[in-house]
Order: C-alpha cells, then structure tokens, then sequence
C-alpha cells in the first residue's frame, strides 16, 4: 500500500512533465489499410447518407387515423420499430397515442425538434468517417441512420444498431446542461456524455463497431479492457482528427488525469491481480459509465479500464503497424496481444 501511494504522490509530482508530452497521445496511431479494387475506391468515396426521422413521423402522424398511418409507415422503418400487422393491436395504439400526447414526453420532443429539426451537421461529420470506414473494410454496406425520440430514458443506450440500421435517440443529446435532463432526475455524469459532439462517434463506438468484434464473451477485466480499447481504436480510426478525450467521452480534465496516472493505475491493476480478474464486479467498476472510478479515488474519471484498454490497443498497432484494423477486430487472445503490445507505461 505504501509503495502504491508513494507511486501516485510521485506521478502527480511529475505531471506536468509528462504532459508535456502529451501531444504524442493526441496524434492518431496510423493504421494499414487493405488494397482496394477501382470499384471498393469508387464506392468508398460516394457516400450516400439515408437518415430517416421516425420521431417526426411520430409526432406528426394523423391521430384520427393511426391504424391506417402506421400501416402506411411499415416498411419504411425496421421491424423493430414497426412489426408486420402491428397496427392491428389496439393496445399498442393506444400506448403510442399516450405516448405521443403525454405533455412531458412533448416537451422533450420539443426541445429535440429545436435543436435538431435540421441533421445536415451530422451527415456532413459522419460521411468522411463513413468513406474511412470503406477504406478499411471494402465490400460492407453503408448503415443507414433512424433518429428517435424515446423520452430521456437514460437506461436506454443512446445509440444502438438493429440490422443494417443505426438508432439514435436524439432526445439523449440535448446537451449536458439541457434542463430536462435533471427534471428527469439524471446523474451529471450521465448528462456529461449527451453532448451532441459525441453523437458521431457513438455511432460507431456502440453501434457499427459490433459487426466486426468476434463472438466471445469476454472473461477477464484483461478482455473487458482489450475489447473496449479496440472499440475505441476502431473509432478513431474512422474519425483521426477527433481528440482521443473525445473519443473516450471523457473532458480534457479527465483525460489529463488518466494520462498523467497511467503508470500507476496499471501497476495497481498488475500488484492488486486485477488483470485476469473473472468477477463482474471488477469489470464494471473499471469499464461501465460511473462519476469516477472506485478503485482510484473520486478524483478518478470513470471508464479508466476503457482508458487502459485503448492505451494497450495502440501500443499493439504502433509496434505492429502492418496490421490492419479488421485484422485487430478478429484478434481474440487478449492475453497474446497485451504481450506482444510491448505495453509499459512508466
């Protein structure tokens, strides 16, 4: 314990000198791409964006006829959204006719409509991000993009893919401070993370990422850690000029905390046999969105697993820069990528 604490003393001492060098973290590891044909070029550099407005289809549809206007939108959005027949159920009618006439639920639709009544700022983002995303995997199909409102449920995850659809719940980025995020009793650092500058990126870190990560379910914090650090290679890749604090969803404060007690939150996971810790316990107080991290103090950011598994990620990519990132994506032996990552934060 003593050893630990001295280690932190001494890294918070020196902070300043290792930030210094902060801005080699800052610069995107650069990452191999496969050859590609004339006609995967072509494709990768012709983006069309189909972003469908289901929560203005919603709120605008015809209430003295909504048998008839949901049977007319079937097809138009996925099965998940609208089944076959649904129209048919009067109970599920009437559960959107309340939905849609709730004066809370209106005034989130409201605020969403005001601040996104136009997406053309979105599309303009994720389409470079999308032609990277050709670029390193030719031949998979462009997602299309359905935007939702589904009333501030925060247990809800703000960005989720169904099919070949990419959902977002547009209601989940209204902006830290949006003041109906605390009428709604949502933790700050929650809130934190519906920042609209998040909501490209989170379309590829929770949702398109998962076509490429192999089916295994992870066992150890070391592949908890190792899965999320691809995750969030995987999105920097496909958006290089985004800071890496971004791409973590943590503020430059909390990134300059990671970064300056790097060294000692990994010799603490190593010393505390943290690393192939099985329990889910450990692998949600270091990986899933919490104030801080518990293990490390409450001056932590949370995610600091998440922080740790991107740092080994792109140790493995600088020492092995011939590797491509689908090859990364299929890689499942956490344990031989750590070591041959070289991954030594002094």
């Amino acid at each position: 314990m003593k050893r630990l604490t001295t280690l932190f003393i001494a890294i918070t001492l020196i902070s300043s000198i290792i930030l210094t060098g902060c801005g080699k973290k800052n610069k995107p590891v650069e990452v191999a791409k496969p050859e590609l044909t004339e006609e995967q070029a072509a494709t990768a550099k012709s983006i069309d964006i189909t972003l469908k407005r289901y929560e203005q289809d919603l709120f605008n549809i015809d209430q003295k006829n909504m048998k008839a206007a949901f049977a007319a939108m079937y097809g138009k959005y996925p099965e998940n959204i609208i089944a076959n027949g649904a129209w048919e159920n009067q109970e599920m009618i009437q559960a959107m006719r309340e939905f849609i006439n709730d004066p809370v639920i209106q005034g989130i639709y409201k605020e969403t409509e005001t601040q996104y009544a136009d997406m053309s700022d979105f599309e303009k983002e994720i389409s470079p991000a999308l032609t990277l995303y050709l670029t390193h995997f030719p031949g998979e199909r462009i997602p299309e993009f359905c935007t939702l409102v589904a009333g501030i449920d925060f247990q809800m995850p703000q960005v989720f893919g169904y099919a070949n659809t990419i959902f977002i719940c547009l209601d989940m980025y209204l902006g830290p401070d949006c003041r109906l995020y605390a009428q709604a009793g949502m933790p700050k650092y929650i809130a934190a993370r519906c920042d609209k500058k998040y909501m490209a990126t989170d379309c590829f870190s929770k949702a398109l990422v998962y076509k490429h990560l192999p089916e295994k379910t992870p066992i150890t914090l070391l592949d908890c850690m190792v899965e999320a650090g691809k995750k969030m290679m995987f999105t920097q890749t496909m958006f290089p000029n985004t800071p890496p604090q971004d791409i973590l969803g943590y503020s430059k404060e909390q990134y300059k905390w990671a970064v300056g007690h790097e060294s000692a939150i990994w010799h603490k996971l190593v010393e505390k046999n943290m690393v192939y810790d099985k329990s889910d316990d450990v692998a949600r107080r270091m990986i899933e969105e919490t104030p801080f991290t518990r293990d490390f103090g409450n001056d932590s950011p949370g995610r600091l697993g998440v922080f740790i598994g991107f740092q080994i990620v792109q140790s493995y990519m600088k020492t092995h820069p011939e590797t491509t990132l689908d090859q990364l994506m299929k890689m499942t032996d956490s344990q031989k990528l750590l070591k041959e990552s070289g991954y030594k934060p002094n």
